[in-house]
């Protein structure tokens, strides 16, 4: 284990530390955040590992130029995730998409496998060729959401992030992120339905069994 986990300071001490040039306090911080910016990333680029790693190291490079900016009025995962989704965005659009090509889909079919072969409770397979087909079709409905009910998604059912910090890392209203989630769960529930006739494997992935929270009820910490 790097020692640098074992780090009892918070993240926003550690933060201010790096912002006045201590390298071994961004590292920790680093360290700690890394691999979610980077599957963030890999998430919502069609699972190019390479183009995430780019994407996430920009990330990290401008969290490290600008950490002095740092108010303190939020968490500093959501800050950093602030900068991340931008990041992706400007990305995004620089690359100008057009309809999802056969090999980005199989890119965000494995990336998706890589991530969590065991997430949102996919059914154990009998079959590898219909367990590959059913991983698929999720990274075709995940790729064919509108952008913005695609990245509500990933922050809130792959990060973690609540509410209240997915409204201030897209800089938008709780009342618009509730929505543009369930617009993205109900979506993702309608394309996957084929996959269970009762429908319980769609609603698994997409949220729809659970209900919907008040932001007291959110369980997370607001910014």
């Amino acid at each position: 284990m790097s020692t640098t986990s074992q780090d009892p300071r918070d993240d926003r001490t550690l933060l201010r530390a790096g912002a006045a040039g201590d390298e071994q306090a961004f590292a920790v911080l680093f360290e700690r955040h890394f691999a979610a910016t980077f599957h963030y990333a890999l998430s919502m680029l069609d699972g190019d590992d390479a183009l995430a790693q780019d994407v996430a190291q920009a990330t990290w490079i401008k969290v490290w130029q600008h950490a002095a900016s740092f108010r303190g009025d939020a968490q500093v995962r959501t800050w950093i995730f602030t900068i991340l989704t931008r990041q992706v965005a400007d990305d995004r659009r620089r690359r100008r998409p057009v309809a999802v090509a056969d090999e980005e889909l199989q890119r965000a079919h494995d990336a998706l496998r890589r991530r969590d072969p065991g997430a949102h409770a996919a059914p154990a397979a009998e079959d590898d060729a219909a367990t590959a087909q059913l991983w698929a079709a999720v990274a075709v409905a995940l790729a064919e959401l509108p952008w913005r009910q695609r990245e509500t998604f990933v922050l809130r059912e792959f990060e973690g992030l609540g509410y209240a910090e997915i409204a201030t890392v897209l800089g938008t209203s709780v009342t618009v992120v509730r929505g543009q989630l369930h617009r993205a769960r109900r979506a993702l529930a309608y394309r996957l339905r084929a996959w269970r006739p009762d429908g319980s494997f769609a609603e698994s992935l997409a949220g729809t069994s659970a209900p919907e929270l008040d932001d007291d009820e959110d369980g997370r910490e607001s910014p």
